[in-house]
């Protein structure tokens, strides 16, 4: 997940967080230029920014205990550069880079890892003579080498 992506799914959380914390609160509209960002909040499932997601889960899980409360998310255009969502956007997009204690354990960070090691071993694997067989098609490119 991109940096531009995590600082609107912080920011979608920090606005419901505090919306639902805020006395006689019964509607929240949101205005967002990335629809995905909003659906990926209200989505507590394995993926990266879960933490945010929970969170917003949560806040609005104990909002909505009191009924009659809704929760409208509505696209806007960055390029349209409407008044308060532009302003917004603007702010967001001048945060620094999204960090964290444990960035390195990221459900992205760990598939990026597990990729890597199974494509070393692939490679490892290859390159043993008794691994390929003797049926094994070494392909060449046009000087006679080994690809």
């Amino acid at each position: 997940m991109g940096a531009s992506k995590v600082h609107k799914l912080y920011a979608i959380h920090a606005a419901i967080v505090k919306a639902c914390s805020l006395p006689d609160v019964n509607n929240i509209t949101l205005f967002t230029d990335l629809i995905a960002s909003a659906r990926r909040a209200m989505n507590p499932s394995v993926h990266s920014g879960q933490g945010h997601s929970l969170a917003v889960c949560r806040a609005l899980e104990q909002w909505f205990a009191n009924g009659g409360r809704s929760v409208t998310f509505v696209m806007v255009h960055s390029q349209f550069e409407w008044g308060p969502h532009h302003e917004a956007h603007e702010f967001v997009r001048g945060l620094p880079p999204v960090g964290g204690r444990r960035m390195s354990t990221s459900l992205n960070s760990l598939r990026k890892k597990a990729t890597a090691t199974c494509l070393d071993s692939l490679s490892t694997m290859f390159q043993n003579e008794k691994y390929q067989g003797h049926n094994f098609l070494l392909l060449q490119n046009l000087d006679g080498g080994i690809v």
